[in-house]
């Protein structure tokens, strides 16, 4: 089981170079997208301007992802981890916080392009080199 960050559904929708950096790490995996990182996709589709057409086939794309919904603990827990980054001079954007403890609750890697996810305690990163 993998999370993936927005930057990575986004390389795969999009045809991007860099999802191949990625593919094979993700290949036969169960692949789970955070709530946040849908909202993500979705502000960048209606922020384009996309279609009908172009919402519709990514609706589509979308479907082989589970998505996990926030409750208490994931509240909790992210609410603990941006305080911790914060402590230690490592303030996290909220949007970072959600997907990161995501994985961290889950125990599965987070798959991302971005760099802010390093470092985090109990957090297993798969980046690209």
């Amino acid at each position: 089981m993998v999370i993936l960050d927005t930057n990575i559904v986004s390389y795969i929708f999009n045809r991007d170079a860099r999802a191949l950096n990625y593919q094979d790490r993700i290949q036969g995996r169960r692949v789970i997208i955070s709530f946040q990182t849908l909202e993500e996709l979705w502000y960048g589709a209606y922020a384009k301007g996309w279609g009908d057409r172009r919402k519709n086939e990514f609706a589509h794309h979308l479907e082989q992802y589970e998505v996990i919904w926030p409750g208490p603990e994931l509240v909790d827990a992210c609410a603990g981890l941006r305080s911790e980054r914060k402590s230690v001079g490592r303030e996290m954007q909220v949007a970072d916080a959600w997907i990161a403890t995501t994985a961290i609750m889950l125990d599965c890697p987070l798959v991302s392009h971005d760099r802010d996810f390093s470092g985090i305690p109990d957090l297993e990163l798969i980046q690209a080199p």
